[in-house]
């Protein structure tokens, strides 16, 4: 058993790699084939067949993955630390995003790619909803509101550093991010204090 467990492992990485691949050289989505993937991947059709229906099954794979990566960057289980210190999460993700950087400009960049960027972001937002409802003792609609803010402006500072937009280097646009991030969730976190 643990055998065909590692070989589906080893199939959907070859699978995963074969899409990244295919990414970078179709700047339109739909251009991507079974046939090709599967030619990139080294697997025959059926074995494709075996783990997904379709391309689209496969691409939210990259959601779910990158979901979970992401919440693991910010650090659900000690929330509070993470956000206490300025730019944490923007480092965290920067070191990721690098893991990858081509394939990740694709899905920040290319409007045909970037429904797998909003999924992501929704993802994550749905999944640290709970936590800083917990860690602030907000309501539902508060939390999810601090939750897709903080990370909406994260992955919109990172594709606004990828595009060059701004002409500033990744420590000015952290700095910018940090600053509005602080004064943007304050008066959810911290109603009663001041700030600073």
């Amino acid at each position: 058993m643990p055998t065909t467990d590692l070989r589906v492992q080893r199939t959907q990485a070859a699978l995963k790699a074969a899409f990244r691949t295919l990414a970078l050289k179709y700047p339109r989505y739909r251009d991507i084939t079974v046939k090709e993937l599967t030619s990139v991947a080294n697997v025959n059709r059926k074995t494709f067949y075996l783990h997904f229906d379709t391309i689209d099954d496969l691409a939210e794979t990259f959601v779910e993955e990158g979901a979970n990566n992401i919440l693991a960057l910010i650090d659900p289980q000690d929330f509070k630390q993470t956000i206490a210190q300025p730019g944490l999460i923007f480092d965290r993700l920067v070191a990721y995003f690098r893991q990858s950087e081509a394939f990740n400009r694709v899905i920040l960049l290319n409007d045909d790619y970037s429904f797998l960027s909003r999924k992501i972001q929704t993802a994550v937002a749905d999944g640290l909803t709970a936590t800083i409802q917990a860690s602030y003792h907000l309501s539902a609609v508060d939390a999810k509101v601090c939750s897709s803010f903080l990370i909406h402006n994260n992955l919109t500072f990172y594709r606004l550093y990828f595009t060059g937009e701004l002409g500033l280097n990744l420590e000015e646009v952290k700095q910018r991010l940090v600053s509005l991030n602080a004064y943007g969730i304050h008066q959810f976190f911290y109603p009663h204090q001041p700030l600073k």
